[in-house]
């Protein structure tokens, strides 16, 4: 069963003007470029695009009075998610819908056990979320501490509440070891999403599944063991009726402990990683079976470098989304995560959002960050953090499209995406160089406003006025600054 696109007509017409305004801007002779070395496009295959491509991975770990307060949930609005993952990640293992906090069990990680009686999340209150962002729910269900019957009864309540049950995750990180005592291997666990799968299609007809697959780790603060390493091979043996297989797909800075990336050379370095475990991930989802893929947790993630919560991580994040909506075989992406502090939030949830030390691991452990300064700036409640910045441009730029085409200008460090839609074109750009790059602009993105933000890869971002804006209408050329997001279109 495959994920509905947009109809067919209008597709084929989007497709052929996009193919059609770039197909002329090659034959016509662009205007000379007001700075440096001309850059034109190299253009990728025109991609359709998914509804609900782009979204956000929620969690609910925040204290109380977060999720329904009118202005978080007017900053979760401003980010235009497509979706929204409900219940999160590792807190959704131990998740009690009915009582809206977690679940009394010896298997409740102490760094959520302490949160118990401080975090109250209701069904309603995930209901107001998806309603005030106009997202997509994607639930993921309870398979550790719940059963079945609950899950299914959940689902119920959450339509009467108005929220679809188009897409249903089956678990989070089920392949990781502290997981072990309910799900032997993978077999197990392919076996029992099995009986889900039936049971969840027969109460909600049309319904897209994905059972939890393993993408291989790129982080530097944990090793892999065999369980995982053969998950996939053993779930596939005895798994039936999916729709798609979700993946996690984290990424480190590649940097060492002593990097700094007051250095551009090492803020270079590292925006090289996320195309690095693109390359790896596409290995990977090449070999999975001709399956959808939801990518429904990624981020950077690192524990040796000083890199979170910096301007670095927010270029890093629109680099490596950038990828995941070009790739024709996901069509579900949930940036980690909706609102927390620093390493991971796209919205601040306090004013000290900065002042890392540590953050949940898989399985809901507790793992150490390395601050970037000891004396971090206050962050605005609810502002964007870097990763929001970036999130918030990428689906801005996503409203309405329905087809895309990738672009490269030369310098690999230089890339984007063209967008189409019913009203016009748009495009996401990214200089993740230290020099400015001066790029001959498609005739099909000519006379657009533009957005460029950018700064210095070291930067804490405390909301998005920390960063530089520079704001115009295109020519035959836009000159991108180093370090740069640029979006073009309204």
């Amino acid at each position: 069963m495959s994920r509905r696109f947009v109809p067919g007509l209008l597709l084929v017409l989007v497709v052929v003007l996009l193919v059609a305004a770039l197909v002329r801007h090659h034959r016509t002779s662009p205007p000379p470029v007001p700075h440096g070395p001309r850059h034109h496009a190299v253009l990728g295959p025109v991609r359709p695009l998914p509804p609900g491509l782009l979204g956000v991975n929620g969690e609910a770990i925040i204290g109380p009075g977060v999720w329904s307060n009118s202005r978080f949930l007017s900053t979760v609005a401003s980010l235009h998610p497509q979706a929204i993952r409900v219940f999160g990640g590792t807190p959704a293992n131990f998740w009690n819908w009915r009582t809206g906090t977690y679940v009394r069990s010896p298997h409740v990680p102490s760094t959520l056990e302490a949160l118990r009686n401080r975090v109250h999340v209701t069904l309603a209150d995930w209901a107001r979320l998806v309603q005030a962002s106009g997202a997509t729910p994607v639930f993921d269900l309870n398979l550790l501490t719940s059963d079945l019957h609950s899950q299914l009864a959940m689902l119920h309540a959450a339509r009467r509440l108005g929220m679809p049950i188009n897409e249903v995750e089956l678990g989070n990180e089920l392949y990781l070891p502290p997981y072990a005592y309910r799900f032997h291997d993978g077999a197990q666990y392919g076996r029992v999403a099995t009986r889900w799968i039936a049971a969840i299609r027969r109460e909600f007809p049309g319904v897209l599944v994905a059972a939890d697959a393993y993408a291989g780790r790129d982080t530097n603060s944990s090793t892999v063991n065999e369980r995982e390493r053969g998950w996939n091979a053993e779930m596939l043996s005895t798994l039936r009726g999916e729709s798609a297989l979700s993946l996690h797909a984290y990424f480190a800075s590649g940097l060492g402990p002593g990097a700094s990336l007051a250095s551009p050379v090492a803020a270079e370095q590292m925006l090289r990683s996320p195309a690095r475990r693109w390359a790896r991930l596409a290995r990977l989802i090449a070999r999975l079976p001709r399956l959808e893929v939801w990518v429904t947790e990624w981020n950077l993630f690192d524990t040796v470098a000083r890199v979170h919560g910096t301007w670095a991580q927010g270029l890093a994040v629109a680099s490596f989304g950038l990828d995941l909506m070009s790739a024709p075989r996901v069509v579900q992406a949930d940036y980690e995560t909706l609102v927390d502090s620093a390493p991971f939030g796209a919205i601040f949830g306090t004013t000290a959002g900065l002042q890392l030390a540590s953050g949940g691991g898989g399985g809901g452990g507790q793992i150490t960050f390395r601050a970037v300064s000891a004396h971090a700036p206050p962050t605005p409640l609810f502002g964007l953090a870097t990763g929001g910045v970036a999130m918030q441009a990428l689906d801005r730029a996503l409203a309405g499209a329905s087809a895309l085409r990738t672009m490269s200008f030369g310098p690999l460090a230089v890339r984007g995406v063209i967008l189409a839609s019913r009203s016009g074109f748009g495009a996401v750009i990214v200089n993740l160089s230290r020099r400015p790059v001066a790029i001959t602009v498609p005739r099909a993105l000519r006379g657009l406003p533009y957005g460029e933000r950018y700064g210095r890869p070291i930067t804490l971002v405390a909301g998005a006025a920390t960063l530089h804006d520079v704001t115009g209408t295109t020519g035959g050329a836009v000159e991108l600054e180093p370090f740069s997001l640029t979006t073009i279109g309204s």
